[in-house]
């Protein structure tokens, strides 16, 4: 039988800051729907200095696909740039939220 990676599943926990663009193109219900369609778990909310603040938690391949679509954006974001720092996992964390 097949040895699966046991870093395959790894779980990791990360914060991400996006810049530029963020506001009033529907990109918090866009970040919920990423993360939906990777089993990802975490929140996003908007700045009071206009940024964007997530926390997503998950599995780290998918985390991995999650970030990637954070730096792109939908069609209508302009990212200028994307902050990721890693954090300890919560299992606090739930479905995504979209928080006002």
């Amino acid at each position: 039988m097949e040895r699966l990676s046991p870093t395959l599943y790894t779980q990791e926990h990360r914060q991400i800051i996006i810049r530029g663009q963020v506001q009033g193109i529907g990109i918090r219900l866009w970040l919920r729907n990423v993360a939906n369609s990777l089993a990802l778990y975490g929140s996003c909310r908007l700045q009071p200095d206009g940024t964007l603040l997530v926390h997503v938690q998950g599995e780290r391949n998918l985390v991995k696909q999650f970030i990637i679509a954070c730096k792109r954006g939908p069609s209508d974001a302009r990212i200028d740039s994307v902050e990721i720092s890693t954090l300890p996992l919560d299992p606090r964390l739930g479905a995504f939220l979209v928080e006002r």
